[in-house]
């Protein structure tokens, strides 16, 4: 959905900078040789826990345990960081709940008018896929982000869409986004009780937030920090609302941080570890919530037997995830265990600042740099470790890597510098 928008985003970043007469950075591409490490290392049993009636949320880290627990109630609305994203999604697994406001556009900010509320759309987070997010639920496609309108002429995202927002503390909102201002990453909204009162204009400023997924909001208290550096965490052990039986409804669950790609295995043996010729999916909510089921005889849950989860991260390292217990809403504890298959290497610290799109790709992907690096490199793995696209590409602060001929699956696309590394699972299809 977001791929109009990114496509005339790095246009216009690359002459952004150029007009700004940043130096040139011209990256090529060599052979760098990736080391990956198939030995199974022992399995390490964790318990997270989201506390009494689920009232937290807990951010793990695959090879360091439990990054975060944070209060599950300090946020409303949260803004997916990159700077060429219109994400935005809702609480709802707090009971935040968002409405489109079917009467008018933007025009009809004076005159809201709630009769009639009870039909209204209510819209809910797309589980699969963090960025399409429940102000998104509308898109029709670029330049159409649901909230809003791409403009050619600002390059921004600009809000057409009036929205009522309930939040848990009782209290009801009119809200619009007003403008995503792309180049600055920063959003402004608009908000206010019912009857126009209390009416206010934030600028929320994106940037000192962009090494988190997220950029959490409340009305009650502003920006709030509600997780951790991205790079720091994997599995978000949540409550978030879903379709059961066509119906949605708030359960409890993991979801992978994006980027992140799952494949289930059952039934399988216990000492399953083949995960080669599993299939992998980028969806936000492979694991989910359906690994347990609640015994009506008991009111015990039960754990499904012979189920395994297979969780690659972006620097394609392989894990085995197999749940053993959960508690329910007396601690919300889930206890499970952890495994490493596969690790990749790094003989180097991880740069910042890289950002790679489209991903899933598909005739290309293309690389977005912060800031200038040195003597950089780049090179298209398979999970073999073979070198499958070498293409020298010269830009400021960006370039573009063709897939043209790569068979469709998971390859590893790794980035070196003087300064460090850059390793990022991409999936070609």
């Amino acid at each position: 959905m977001w791929r109009g928008f990114r496509h005339v985003a790095v246009f216009l970043f690359k002459n952004h900078h150029k007009m700004k007469s940043y130096n040139a950075l011209i990256i090529s591409l060599t052979l760098l040789v990736a080391s990956f490490s198939n030995a199974v290392k022992a399995q390490t049993t964790y318990m997270a826990s989201m506390g009494n009636q689920y009232v937290n949320e807990v951010f793990f880290s695959l090879t360091n345990g439990e990054v975060r627990t944070s209060p599950r109630n300090i946020w409303d609305i949260a803004f997916f960081t990159p700077a060429f994203s219109a994400g935005i999604i809702v609480n709802d697994g707090a009971g935040v709940a968002l409405y489109t406001y079917p009467n008018s556009g933007i025009s009809g900010w004076e005159t809201f008018d709630t009769t009639g509320m009870a039909s209204w759309k209510r819209l809910y987070n797309n589980t699969t896929d963090f960025e399409d997010g429940a102000f998104n639920r509308n898109a029709l496609g670029h330049p159409d982000y649901g909230w809003g309108i791409y403009s050619m002429t600002s390059h921004d995202v600009v809000g057409d869409s009036l929205y009522l927002i309930a939040t848990p503390d009782g209290m009801y909102r009119k809200l619009q986004i007003v403008r995503k201002i792309s180049t600055q990453n920063k959003y402004i909204i608009r908000y206010a009780s019912l009857d126009g009162s209390n009416e206010q204009t934030d600028t929320l400023e994106v940037t000192p937030h962009n090494t988190k997924q997220f950029m959490a909001f409340s009305f009650a208290n502003g920006i709030v920090d509600r997780e951790p550096a991205a790079a720091d965490w994997d599995l978000l052990f949540t409550r978030y609302n879903t379709l059961v039986q066509n119906t949605y409804y708030p359960v409890n669950g993991v979801l992978t941080r994006k980027g992140h790609t799952v494949a289930e295995a059952h039934p399988v043996a216990p000492d399953f570890t083949d995960w080669t010729n599993l299939t992998f999916s980028p969806d936000a909510d492979i694991i989910g919530h359906d690994w347990k089921t609640i015994n009506m005889s008991t009111f015990q849950w039960d754990i499904t037997d012979s189920l395994a989860y297979f969780v690659q991260k972006d620097n394609g390292s392989v894990y085995k995830v197999v749940f053993e217990a959960f508690s329910g809403s007396s601690t919300g504890t889930t206890t499970f265990t952890v495994q490493a298959i596969s690790t990749a290497s790094a003989s180097s610290p991880e740069l910042s600042g890289v950002n790679i799109y489209p991903n899933p790709a598909g005739d290309y992907i293309r690389i977005a740099l912060n800031s200038p690096l040195s003597n950089a490199h780049a090179v298209l793995y398979d999970l073999s470790g073979r070198a499958v696209v070498q293409q020298t590409l010269g830009n400021a602060l960006s370039g573009e890597i063709s897939l043209d001929g790569v068979a469709r699956g998971s390859y590893i696309l790794r980035i070196t510098s003087e300064t460090g590394t850059f390793s990022r699972k991409v999936i070609a299809r």
